[in-house]
């Protein structure tokens, strides 16, 4: 049994060896968590997650961007879900670096302004000040 250059799909882990083949595909197991796994590829490209990620954030339906995409809908589910985790941890990184760090401008944009004259709800913004972050009602 050799090591691959390849990680472990679990853990992360290099400490893997090749385990058999399955369906003619290379099987690995992974020495520090006992995993095995197999060498599959993508079922589907970057673009087209990226694409249902666009679409939902446009207020299409979970059903319509599976049929639209040909992709399932627990898969759209999936990609939608780890994309809230990976923006998650990047907000929290943002707001540790922000806890360490003083601002050094703060800026009020347009959006204010159009907001008011073009609302007829209630709206809110985001206020980032001393590393606290705060939703503030603009109406």
């Amino acid at each position: 049994m050799t090591l691959s250059k390849t990680l472990c799909r679990h853990c992360g882990s290099f400490e893997i060896v090749m385990n058999g083949k399955s369906q003619g595909l290379q099987r690995w197991l992974c020495r520090d968590c006992g995993r095995s796994f197999g060498d599959r590829p993508k079922r589907y490209n970057d673009a087209i997650k990226a694409k249902a990620l666009q679409m939902y954030l446009n207020n299409v339906g979970i059903r319509k961007i599976a049929l639209f995409l040909g992709v399932s809908a627990p898969g759209v589910l999936k990609w939608i879900r780890k994309a809230h985790a990976q923006m998650a941890a990047k907000a929290q990184q943002a707001a540790t670096f922000l806890e360490h760090s003083e601002p050094d401008v703060i800026e009020m944009d347009e959006i204010y302004t159009y907001v008011q004259k073009n609302s007829s709800g209630q709206s809110y913004g985001l206020l980032i000040l001393d590393g606290k972050v705060a939703l503030l009602p603009l109406k």
